[in-house]
């Protein structure tokens, strides 16, 4: 009786198989119309044969200079609206022209021009049609903690989402707010760890400055952040700061 039984069980599961994971001929599969433009990414079944990238690429080169000024300030400091990659050293310049898998952490003390690379790279993926974000983490986990009130307009998911789901994120000034040896808090990890964990995930590059090496911010949040810091590019800026003293 109990051998029928199995055999029963592994009959209806082989069913239950085949409804689940029809088989289909390789001519019955419909393959994913690539973008007529860049003939790489899928072409987005709203904007007929191009993908989203290279729709927004178009229509920001259709715009007015005064246009396109207002769409790269959305993202870029207005003091850093002037940089561009071909002032870098070129050795940033060779790696921000080629395709970047993880992400970059440029690191080095205060001054020495983080923020002013950053800011030209990401106006290097604006004018490619990317959807590019930019936050400075301290502020993002101020306005994450302030979801705690009572009287918050916004959830904690309403603020991170946009910032998990764009293109290129740049994330300036990591761990900075803590001294060297000392601890990040656990809301802090917490919020940092999700970031790096679900960009990884889906194949998003973040960019991320900082005063800290790979091995301090690991010291400062944890060894995991650590490990995924490490499948970054990272590179130490040197030099003295730039900015002038009165």
């Amino acid at each position: 009786m109990q051998l029928i039984e199995l055999k029963t069980v592994h009959h209806n599961a082989a069913k239950l198989g085949e409804i689940l994971l029809p088989t289909k001929s390789p001519s019955m599969v419909k393959p994913l119309n690539k973008c007529g433009i860049c003939k790489k990414r899928p072409a987005d079944s709203l904007m007929g044969t191009i993908c989203q990238v290279c729709f927004r690429k178009t229509e920001y080169e259709k715009m007015p200079l005064e246009q396109k000024a207002i769409v790269l300030l959305n993202v870029i400091p207005e003091r850093y609206i002037k940089a561009e990659i071909s002032d870098l050293s070129a050795e940033l310049q060779r790696r921000f022209n080629t395709e970047v898998d993880s992400g970059v952490l440029l690191w080095g003390k205060a001054g020495i021009g983080k923020t002013y690379a950053m800011s030209a790279l990401a106006k290097k993926y604006i004018r490619e049609g990317y959807l590019v974000k930019r936050v400075h983490y301290e502020m993002l986990c101020l306005k994450l903690r302030d979801t705690f009130n009572p009287k918050a307009r916004q959830t904690e998911w309403e603020i991170i989402e946009s910032f998990l789901s764009c293109d290129k994120l740049f994330i300036e000034d990591v761990g900075t707010s803590k001294s060297l040896g000392n601890l990040e808090s656990d809301f802090s990890l917490r919020t940092f760890s999700v970031l790096l964990d679900m960009r990884m995930e889906h194949c998003r590059p973040t960019f991320i400055t900082s005063n800290k090496s790979v091995e301090n911010l690991a010291n400062s949040f944890d060894e995991r952040v650590g490990d995924r810091l490490r499948t970054f590019y990272v590179y130490k800026l040197g030099g003295e700061s730039k900015r002038k003293t009165p």
